[in-house]
Formats: structure tokens, sequence, C-alpha cells
């Protein structure tokens, strides 16, 4: 009699250590990520690379960060819980003028890597100026997506790490759940034109714009309270009909965001064709407005005009302009657009 207890006694053990390993075998679950990029409105080039997916799981826990070759889509694996997710385009390693920082689904924030502090010779005062324009950032999230305990173990391994397939939740029989994603450019690009009377004195010209963020939360969209200065560098030279001395420089960058609700100072900085006179002036008529294309993205239209006209002098090499080439050697003439509203 005692034999047969025993007997029975390790077959109760056996079976139930065998039930608790199936369990633990279904501890995650398997989720196709697709994502629609058509409304992003970043650039050609973004195809190129793939894309980040982060789980932030509502109890506090470390999130799981998923990097997809494929950035419309793949299959990924999640443990049962509440989450918030952030995807953005490329990786956090991709982007030259970028960098993230935060622990948290609220404080994840993308911020410019290149920024120096410079102080004024004369005042002394400091003034952060980002020095290269942020990459494009284009980001989707989705708030309290649920992983519940009959969602878990619905994979098998041939199925993992495969491209999502292109189908809703309801034409799904096989109980493969499928999150969509349709992310929206985050950052703002700027189309600036600087007016400047005797631009055919100038060989290079750097700007320097107040009123910039320094960076931006992913999850929200809200830019940092603190604004600084941002440079770029306008060329495309183009003057105007009928003047060989006066025109336009412009170029295009991208912000985080720009408080053009308040006055923004625009300051030019030139070197002058005889390649040792340095020009500087403050803009006036700055103005900024916003242009939308129709699909939601926003393009940032800066005009301004330089306060003074640039002084002549005689070009390096004595050529009478600093855009005087030969014409052979020109290429095929490029036409490019700015919208101006």
């Amino acid at each position: 009699m005692m034999f047969l207890c025993l007997v029975l006694l390790c077959l109760v053990v056996l079976f139930t250590g065998c039930e608790r390993r199936a369990l633990t075998y279904y501890e995650v679950t398997e989720l196709h990520i697709l994502v629609d990029w058509s409304q992003s409105g970043l650039a050609a080039e973004e195809e190129n690379y793939g894309s980040t997916i982060l789980f932030y799981p509502r109890d506090g826990g470390t999130p799981h960060i998923f990097q997809m070759g494929e950035r419309t889509g793949e299959t990924v694996r999640l443990p049962m819980g509440t989450y918030d997710a952030i995807i953005f385009n490329r990786s956090f390693n991709d982007f030259s003028n970028i960098a993230f920082r935060g622990d948290s689904y609220e404080t994840l924030e993308a911020y410019a890597r290149k920024v120096e502090t410079r102080v004024d010779e004369v005042t002394r005062v400091e003034t952060r100026t980002i020095i290269s324009s942020p990459d494009e950032l284009a980001v989707a999230t989705l708030e309290g997506f649920i992983v519940t305990e009959d969602m878990l173990g619905n994979y098998s391994q041939t199925t993992y790490g495969r491209t999502a397939a292109s189908r809703t939740a309801e034409e799904e029989t096989d109980e493969i759940y499928t999150l969509r994603f349709v992310p929206k450019k985050l950052t703002r690009k700027v189309a600036a034109v600087l007016h400047i009377e005797g631009l055919n004195n100038i060989r290079s010209a750097t700007c320097r714009l107040s009123g910039v963020a320094e960076s931006i939360f992913l999850a929200t969209g809200r830019t940092s309270a603190n604004t600084v200065t941002q440079e770029f560098e306008p060329s495309n030279p183009e003057f105007y009909p009928g003047s060989p001395f006066n025109g336009t420089l412009s170029c295009h960058f991208e912000v985080f965001g720009l408080n053009y609700v308040d006055n923004n100072n625009l300051y030019l900085e030139a070197l002058l064709v005889d390649g040792k006179t340095e020009f500087t002036s403050d803009c006036t008529n700055v103005k900024i407005t916003e242009n939308e294309d129709g699909t939601g993205v926003i393009t940032l239209i800066l005009k301004a005009d330089a306060t003074e006209k640039v002084p002549d002098v005689k070009p390096e090499g004595g050529s009478d302009s600093g855009f005087d080439v030969d014409v052979d050697g020109w290429g095929d003439d490029i036409h490019t657009d700015i919208p101006i509203n």
C-alpha cells in the first residue's frame, strides 16, 4: 500500500512538472507591426534605413526595444502587460545630428547632438548654438495597448521575424495580432530666403536664427521650454532680373521647433570675394509663415532682408565677381522651387 502511494505521488509530481513547463513556454505573444510611412513627409533616401519601436510597460519595467531592418513591418514578441509604444525612423545610432535621452515613455527626448556654447567678446553673454541641422525625424505612438493572458503562445518558430502580413485584426483567423502605425514628421523644414543688396560681393555666408527649440519629446511632440540659436548656411545665389548686384541666398534646413510668435533675430556673417573681408549684419523684416502641403506636412517659410549693403571689394584673383565663372564649366541648369506664401 505504501508503495502504491509513492507511485501515485511521483506521477502527480511528474505531470504537474510537465504542465508547468508547457505553461512557461507560452510567456509571450507574437505581434505583427505594420508601418505606413506615406504621410511622414520624409525624404526618399529614408527608405534606405530601418526603424525602431519601443514598448514601455505601464508598470515601469524596462522597455522592450526592437530594431526593424524592414521599416514597413516585422514581427515581435511581448510578454503579458499594458504598454505605451513609440516608433520612429532609423535606429538610435543612425542619426548624424540627433541624440536621445530619457528613461520613460513621457521623457524620451530627441535633442541636437552638435551644440556649442559661445561667449560674446564684448558683452560676455553666453549663447547656445546648434551648429548642424537635425536630421529628419518622424514618429507614431500607441498608448495603453494590452497583452492579455489568452493572447500568449499564438506563434510557431517558423513565423518569428518575418515581415508582417497585410491584414486586419478582423481577418486574423490564426490569432496573430497586428498593430498599425502611421508616423508623422516631428521636425520642421525651414525654407529660408535672404534678400541682400551687394550679393555679388559675397563668397560664402552663415546665418544664426534665434528662438529655435533645442529638443523635442517624441510621445507628445512638445518642444523644450528653453530656446537656442541655430546656425545655417544659405547658398544658391539668384540675382534679381536686370540686376547683376542684388539678389537672394536661400537654403533648406530642419528644426525641432521654432517660436515664431515673438520676434526672431537673424544674424548674417559673410566672407567677401576678396577672401579676407568679413561682413556682418543684423537682418530686418524677418517673417516666418507656415505652408501646409495638403498631407499634414508643414514647411516654415523664412524671409528676411540684410540691413546694410554689402561693401564692394576687389575679388581675389581679379575676377569681377565671386560668382563669375567660365560658362563652359557650367553644368545643366537646375531649377529649385521654394514655396513662398
